[in-house]
Parts: C-alpha cells; sequence; structure tokens
C-alpha cells in the first residue's frame, strides 16, 4: 500500500516520539497507530437482505465515484457476513493540498473518520475560510493540538496541522456557526479525496448493512451464539456487537445487553428495537450478580442469579490505544492507563459468576496495552480456576504475547490484530475466549 511522505498520515508530535524509540519494538507499533487501516469492512444484516445484493449496491456507487479504476469489494472465508473494500490505485491518491483553494479545519475525531473514508459533519468543522460557496471545493486540515479557534473565519496558521484530502462544501458558516440553540446537523462538507487512499464514500450504513472494524466482527463469531440461548452484553453501547449476536441467533433466543450510560443506551436503542430477542438496560455491569435468587424464580431484568446465561460477551472499557489512526495529541495519562486493569477485573468477577456451568466468555478489548490484554488472562486464570482458555476462532488476528506465567501454547489461543499481522489491515484489538468447567 502507498503512503504519501506525510508524518505517517497521522501525528507529528507522536513522529517525534517514534523518532526518540527508532530502535525499539515500540516504534513499528506507534508509526503503524498513526497510519489509517487500509481496508473497509461491513458487516451484512443476512435477516435482512443477501450479502449479494448489498454488494452490488456497494459496487454501483464504487463505480460511479472512481469508474473502471474502482476498488475491489470482496467476502472473507468464515465470516459470510462480511463486505471487504480494497483502498484506491495509488495514482487516485491525493497526496498534497492545492494551495489556491480555501481551507476548512476539523478536530482529531472528525479527521480520524474522515481517512476511513467519511465525509464531515457539521459538528466536527472547527473552522471554514470565509466566503466559502456551496458546492465549492476546499483543503481538509485536521487541527491536532486543539487549539484552532471555533467558528474562525480566517486561514488557521499552525504548524501542526495535517492535510487529510479535498472535499465540497455542502453547509456555509452562517449555518455551521450559528450560535442558536439547535445545533448544526448533517453533512458539512462531502469528501471528494483524502490522503489515505480508502475510498471516499460516506457511511452506508443502514438496517442492512452496518460499517464495523473487522475485529469486531470476529469477536462475535468467536462468541459463537446460538438460537435459543440466553446471552448477556456486559458493556453493549453502542450495540453494533449487541445486533450481531441477534442476527447470528437468527433473533430466535434473548440478547440482555447492558450499560451504565442513560445517554449510550438511549443512542443505540433504535438501532436494537428491529430485534426482538434484544432487551437492553441501563446499569452497571460492576453490580450485576443479584446477592439473592429472585423470590418467584423470574428475573425480568438486573441484577442477574449466578448462572443466568450460556454465553457473555465482555467487551470491556479500556484505553482504546487500537483505534487507528491515532491523530488526537491528548494521550491519556499513565494514572489513567493504569485505572482501566482494576475495572476490567471487576467486570470479569461478575461475568465468571453470571456464566452457567459450560458456558463461554469472551474477553475483548480495542487497545494493544499487554496490561489490559493478556494480562488479564494471565490474572483470569490465576484468580478462577473454573475457567479455563480455549481457541478464539475464527482466526484472522495473530497470536498473543507470552507471558512469564502465560506461555506459548496458551498464547496461541488468543488473537491479538497488531501492527505485525500479514491478514486484512485493520485496527488494534484483543479476543480471549474462555469457557466454564461444567
Amino acid at each position: 500500500m502507498f503512503y504519501p511522505k506525510t508524518p505517517f498520515l497521522g501525528n507529528p508530535l507522536l513522529e517525534a516520539e517514534i523518532l526518540k524509540v527508532n530502535s525499539s519494538a515500540l516504534a513499528p507499533l506507534l508509526e503503524w497507530l498513526c497510519r489509517t487501516p487500509k481496508v473497509t469492512t461491513y458487516r451484512v444484516n443476512t435477516l435482512r437482505v443477501s450479502v449479494d445484493a448489498f454488494r452490488k449496491k456497494v459496487v454501483e456507487k464504487l463505480v460511479a465515484r472512481y469508474g473502471p479504476e474502482s476498488p475491489r469489494v470482496y467476502g472473507l472465508p468464515n465470516l459470510p457476513e462480511v463486505l471487504c473494500i480494497d483502498p484506491l490505485a495509488e495514482r487516485l491518491i491525493q497526496t498534497s493540498p492545492d494551495s489556491r483553494l480555501k481551507e476548512v479545519i476539523v478536530d482529531t475525531s472528525c479527521g480520524a473518520a474522515l481517512l476511513r473514508g467519511a465525509h464531515i459533519y457539521a459538528p466536527g468543522v472547527l473552522a471554514m475560510e470565509s466566503n466559502a460557496q456551496l458546492e465549492e471545493l476546499v483543503s481538509v486540515y485536521a487541527d491536532l493540538t486543539g487549539k484552532c479557534k471555533r467558528g474562525s473565519i480566517t486561514r488557521y496558521d499552525s504548524s501542526v496541522k495535517i492535510f487529510l484530502g479535498t472535499g465540497k462544501v455542502l453547509m456555509q458558516r452562517y449555518q455551521l456557526f450559528n450560535n442558536s440553540d439547535q445545533p448544526a446537523n448533517g453533512i458539512a462538507v462531502e469528501m471528494q479525496s483524502n490522503v489515505s487512499g480508502v475510498p471516499s464514500l460516506g457511511d452506508l450504513s443502514n438496517e442492512d448493512a452496518l460499517l464495523q472494524n473487522l475485529p469486531s466482527i470476529v469477536c462475535v463469531r468467536v462468541l459463537d451464539p446460538q438460537p435459543g440461548e440466553c446471552i448477556l452484553d456486559m458493556c453493549a453501547a453502542p450495540g453494533n456487537k449487541t445486533s450481531h449476536i441477534a442476527e447470528l441467533l437468527g433473533d430466535q433466543g434473548s440478547v440482555v445487553a447492558l450499560d451504565n450510560s442513560a445517554s449510550r443506551v438511549r443512542s443505540m436503542l433504535p438501532k436494537l428495537a428491529v430485534y426482538n430477542s434484544i432487551t437492553a438496560h441501563v446499569f452497571d455491569s460492576t453490580k450485576t450478580v443479584a446477592p439473592d435468587p429472585a423470590p418467584s424464580g423470574e428475573v425480568t431484568g438486573p441484577p442477574f442469579p449466578c448462572g443466568s446465561f450460556d454465553r457473555i460477551l465482555l467487551d470491556a472499557p479500556c484505553s482504546g490505544l487500537g483505534n487507528r489512526p491515532q491523530l488526537s495529541c491528548n494521550i491519556k495519562k499513565p494514572k489513567v492507563l493504569q485505572s482501566y486493569p482494576n475495572i476490567q477485573r471487576r467486570l470479569f468477577g461478575q461475568a465468571v459468576q453470571l456464566l452457567r456451568p459450560g458456558g463461554t466468555l469472551v474477553y475483548s478489548t480495542c487497545t494493544v496495552t499487554e496490561e489490559e490484554c493478556e494480562g488479564l488472562v494471565s490474572w483470569a486464570l490465576r484468580k478462577f480456576p473454573e475457567v479455563r482458555l480455549v481457541d478464539a476462532t475464527p482466526r484472522w488476528g495473530g497470536a498473543g504475547l507470552p507471558l512469564p506465567d502465560l506461555d506459548a501454547t496458551k498464547s496461541c489461543l488468543l488473537q491479538r490484530f497488531g501492527h505485525s499481522e500479514e491478514n486484512i489491515d485493520t485496527v488494534g484489538f484483543f479476543i480471549a475466549k474462555f469457557q466454564k468447567e461444567s
């Protein structure tokens, strides 16, 4: 894959850190985190539409945008619901800005999404030069330091802004920065090209298919839900894995989705409402185990008696250091990073109690730190002799890292997505699968 000679398509401040550690094993990881994943993946809802039918729609959009050089769209073995879109041919990738164009500045979250093929939504726009007209082409930059004044009308002069691509204006300044009680919404700039090579199609997600990172799809396949089972998604928001579980169940069974944030649960309810098998609750999953059995023996909501679930997905809160590309300079401080293993352990302890004998527990994170991944597994095997590690298949990532008390045999049962893998280029992620002894 061709990468223009921008700072790893990402953060020049992190580039400086990479140069400092160039001789260590950390340098390749940091460089990888600053790059944009090459391949776009969609998960098709096969309860509603065939994979071939959705593939036809995607191909039509790509051909309309890129003509005969449109990228390949293809499926993957062992993941029949997945469609992948390859990056653009090298000659179609924009490598430098046009100095004649006006500039739009976006925040780092918006910038990272843009590099993965998204258009620019109004909340992500920090500044737009004055007199930018509808349908006018503009150069788009990310403000890496967060110092750009929102609503600025002059060109943002900074050595720490990074060019991302060219877009077409769909919303003007007065619409974006109107100081009303109703903030602007919708697509503000439709991207025409970007520096990452990922096709700029926007998000084609709807009830038929969902834009989703490959490891997140693999994670639910590793859980392997079966029709009629009772399954718990302990940290469910934004609900993408929850809906995948329901689809693999054929919507036949019970899926309980928990999250401790009322706003996050509200936001995912419309997505989950189309499934008969899902019920969602605002609840703190560190307190999910009921102290006593229900008097009537019937449980309608959390907390739950021990042994209530056939399978449990614990996609735990984590440092999120596997998300790519990393554009933000607001790197979490060590004290914050060190707080995650504590909450992960508390959640895991609840999950073990809620799992029935013979049941399956999948633990996952979207990070790359050893302590939140293999370190958690090592701790869990010492703490809970009633659970054993089993092979996390289907396998699209590599093996886990060996630790002093986690030998290579056990590490090979884990699945780690990282910079050294030769499979599809995607985000950093970790998956471990456990079974509770009968």
